[in-house]
C-alpha cells in the first residue's frame, strides 16, 4: 500500500483532516473526515459523481494522502453525499468498509415493494393523483442512486447495536440516530484529551437536517417520533467537539442538539395550530400547501408533516380516519 507524501503516523495519530464535497443544496457542501494513524480511517465517502471523485482525490492530496492510503471506511448513513466515492476508494485500494446493518436491511428489499409502499403512502398523505407518478419517479431515483453508490458486497463489517466497535487502531461508540435517515449512526471516540463525535447529519450548526427517514416508504409516519427519540438519546451523551457532515466543526454539542429538538417541537406545534378548527377533511398535503410557499419546500416538508400528525395522534391531540386510501385529520 502506498505511503507516499505521508506525515509521520505517530505524530499525526490524533489529527483529523476535513474533506469537503460540493452539493447542490444548502449549505453547499458535505464533509468527510480522515483520521490519521497507522491505519488511516475515512469517515464517510463524499458526494457521488466525477466532481466528487476529483474533490476526494484533491482533498486527500492536500493532506499528503492518496486514496490507496485509506485502510478503513466508516459510514454514518447511506445518502449519496456520504457514500458517493466508495467505488473510487475500492478501485484504488482495499479499505475495510464498516457500515450500519440497517443499510443492508433496507437495500435487500426489492424496489417493487418500495414502489408499492411509496404509492400507497403518497396517496394516504393526500397527494393529488396527477402528481403521484412523478413523485414516485423522483423518490425511487433517490433509492436507486443510494444503492448504486454502495454495493452490499463492498461492506466487510456490519455494525449492529451500540456496543463499542474497533476500527483499525481506534475504538468508536456507535449511536443509532434515525429521523434524518433510518440507517443513521453517529460515532463517538476520544482524540487526545477530548471526547468527540463524528455526527453525520446530526448536531449540525446552524440548522437541523430534514426528517427524510424513509422518504415515503413504509415508516414515513414514524419519522418525527424517531428523530425526537434519537435527539433525546444524543442529549444523554457528552462531547467536547462535533465533526458534522455539513456546516462547521464546532464545540456547541448540547446547544445544537437542543436547538434541533426545539425545531422539531415547533414543527409539531405549527402542525397542531394549522389543524385547529378543521372539520375532519384535512390531509397532510392540505397542511403542506398552507404552510409552504414553493413546490421544493412542500416536497421537503410533507414527510415531516405526516410525521408530526402521527406524533400528535399518538399524544391524543389529533385523530384521523382512512377513507378510500386517503387519511384525513382533525383535532381530537
Amino acid at each position: 500500500m502506498s505511503r507516499t507524501n505521508r506525515s509521520d503516523a505517530a505524530s499525526d495519530r490524533s489529527r483529523v483532516h476535513r474533506l469537503e464535497f460540493t452539493v447542490d443544496w444548502p449549505p453547499g457542501h458535505a464533509a468527510a473526515y480522515l483520521l490519521a494513524g497507522d491505519e488511516p480511517i475515512l469517515i464517510d465517502a463524499g458526494m457521488a459523481g466525477e466532481r466528487g471523485r476529483t474533490e476526494l482525490i484533491d482533498g486527500l492530496d492536500s493532506h499528503g494522502y492518496v486514496p490507496d492510503d485509506v485502510d478503513h471506511l466508516l459510514l454514518t448513513h447511506s445518502h449519496t453525499d456520504h457514500v458517493g466515492q466508495i467505488e473510487t476508494l475500492l478501485e484504488a485500494g482495499d479499505p475495510t468498509v464498516h457500515a450500519p446493518i440497517r443499510i443492508r436491511e433496507r437495500f435487500e428489499r426489492d424496489l417493487e415493494t418500495v414502489e408499492a409502499a411509496t404509492r400507497r403512502n403518497l396517496a394516504e398523505a393526500g397527494v393529488d393523483p396527477a402528481y403521484i407518478e412523478s413523485a414516485i419517479d423522483r423518490l425511487l431515483e433517490a433509492h436507486e442512486s443510494n444503492r448504486a453508490a454502495l454495493a452490499l458486497e463492498a461492506v466487510d463489517d456490519w455494525i449492529d447495536g451500540e456496543d463499542p466497535i474497533r476500527v483499525g487502531d481506534r475504538e468508536f461508540d456507535p449511536i443509532y440516530t434515525p429521523g434524518h435517515h433510518v440507517t443513521h449512526h453517529c460515532y463517538g471516540t476520544t482524540l487526545g484529551d477530548e471526547r468527540v463525535v463524528f455526527a453525520g447529519d446530526m448536531a449540525i450548526e446552524p440548522f437541523r437536517a430534514a426528517a427524510i427517514h424513509v422518504n415515503f416508504d413504509d415508516g414515513v409516519r414514524d419519522c418525527l417520533l424517531a428523530f425526537v427519540d434519537a435527539l433525546e438519546r444524543l442529549q444523554r451523551c457528552d462531547f467536547d467537539r462535533v465533526y458534522p457532515g455539513h456546516g462547521p466543526v464546532h464545540e456547541s454539542y448540547h446547544e445544537t442538539v437542543e436547538r434541533s429538538i426545539a425545531d422539531l417541537e415547533d414543527r409539531i406545534d405549527g402542525c397542531a395550530d394549522a389543524l385547529a378548527g378543521r372539520d375532519g377533511t384535512t390531509t397532510a398535503t392540505d397542511l403542506a400547501d398552507e404552510l409552504t410557499d414553493s413546490f421544493s419546500e412542500r416536497a421537503r416538508v410533507l414527510p415531516e408533516l405526516v410525521g408530526a400528525l402521527e406524533y400528535l395522534e399518538r399524544e391524543g391531540d389529533v385523530r384521523s380516519r382512512l377513507e378510500d386510501g386517503v387519511r384525513y385529520y382533525e383535532p381530537a
